[in-house]
């Protein structure tokens, strides 16, 4: 079993869902200092030149306070987070993130029940949806297997004894949209940067963070 330890923040890991071989990936993270949660989205494989839209459902109490800007047209009418796009760009991977106050933060959160709406090659509209799930503000600690089979991370550092995270994202000039792991074995406290989807998507990061820690390596699960 990995024991992963939290500080202020809880970071649950991605869900993927696809259909005939186009893929959503969410994940979220929770900021329990903050009273937010930042949602990250992957669309994988979607043909381009079409329309396409993407909804989240979002709790009564949550606040848009920081939306996707590479997207011009983007809206919350109903509690319903929407963004569209009526020409959709031409690259493997499209990623975006949002962040959500909620305050005060409840003690359990049911986040995450999205819909991705889009027109195939030959364009006909196809759907993908992503259930809610729920998941406790309270726990600071967790033991469980959270990092994700399949997906990338870029390992930054191994040691016998723990390490600051406060101290490596300093170190790192960590973006925004990143999160340290640690990751505790037998023998040493392993630091990660993830996920990423593709391990393409990972070494376009790996090249930022190797100005900082030069023998930084993409690792799967």
């Amino acid at each position: 079993m990995i024991k992963l330890r939290y500080f202020v923040c809880i970071f649950f890991f991605c869900s993927i869902f696809s259909v005939n071989g186009q893929k959503v990936i969410t994940s979220a993270f929770i900021d329990t200092l903050k009273s937010e949660v930042t949602t990250f989205v992957s669309l994988i494989g979607i043909p381009h030149g079409g329309r396409a839209r993407f909804q989240q459902r979002l709790p009564v109490q949550a606040k848009l306070i920081a939306p996707p800007f590479r997207f011009l047209l983007w809206d919350t009418n109903n509690h319903i987070f929407t963004i569209l796009t009526s020409n959709y760009p031409s690259m493997d991977t499209l990623s975006f993130q949002f962040v959500c106050k909620m305050n005060p933060l409840p003690e359990r959160i049911t986040w995450g029940e999205s819909a991705f709406m889009y027109e195939d090659a030959n364009r006909q509209v196809q759907k993908i949806k992503i259930p809610a799930k729920t998941y406790s503000t309270q726990a600071e600690t967790r033991d469980t297997a959270l990092l994700q089979k399949g997906m990338f991370y870029i390992q930054i550092s191994a040691s016998k004894n723990p390490q600051k995270i406060s101290e490596l994202s300093k170190q790192l000039h960590l973006q925004n949209e990143h999160k340290i792991i640690e990751q505790k074995t037998e023998k040493y406290y392993t630091y990660l940067i993830g996920s990423f989807p593709t391990r393409e998507s990972a070494s376009e990061k790996l090249n930022y963070y190797r100005q900082y820690i030069r023998d930084a390596f993409v690792v799967k699960f």
